[in-house]
């Protein structure tokens, strides 16, 4: 059976307002969206993981595999989005994954699994690796 989602795209945008970068790859099975975060002030997990601010070179995706489309219960619909928000390590690792909307929960579990397997370039500071957290937006379409 062939799962068809969009094409990936992976944008990384800085939170400052002087400042923003992008940057995009394509893959033909699945669109994400990565973006600085605005913060998880209420997740102790996220406390050593500061958004990316002006000064900082944000994470670069070096691994991004597409997340498997997930069977469905009968009633739902065949596309959806699930907004993710990750802790990504100064050594490039995911670290913790928190969803922060869901379409469909059948898209939360393969979005979750799917982004604790990417790999980056770290987040830099004055030339250093630094961990950071970024939103990914996964859409899911059948």
């Amino acid at each position: 059976m062939r799962f068809l989602t969009v094409a990936l795209a992976i944008s990384l945008v800085f939170l400052s307002v002087t400042a923003r970068a992008q940057n995009t790859a394509a893959q033909p099975d699945s669109s994400s969206t990565i973006a600085a975060a605005s913060g998880a002030a209420d997740d102790p997990a996220f406390a050593g993981f500061p958004p990316v601010t002006q000064g900082m070179k944000p994470p670069k995706a070096t691994s991004a595999p597409d997340p498997k489309f997930p069977d469905l219960p009968a009633d739902a619909e065949p596309r959806g989005t699930v907004v993710l928000l990750i802790g990504v390590s100064g050594k490039g690792h995911v670290e913790v994954v928190r969803v922060l909307r869901s379409d469909e929960a059948a898209f939360e579990k393969s979005a979750v699994t799917t982004v604790r397997k990417w790999k980056f370039k770290p987040a830099e500071k004055d030339g250093h690796p630094v961990p950071v957290q970024v939103t990914v937006e996964m859409k899911f379409q059948r």
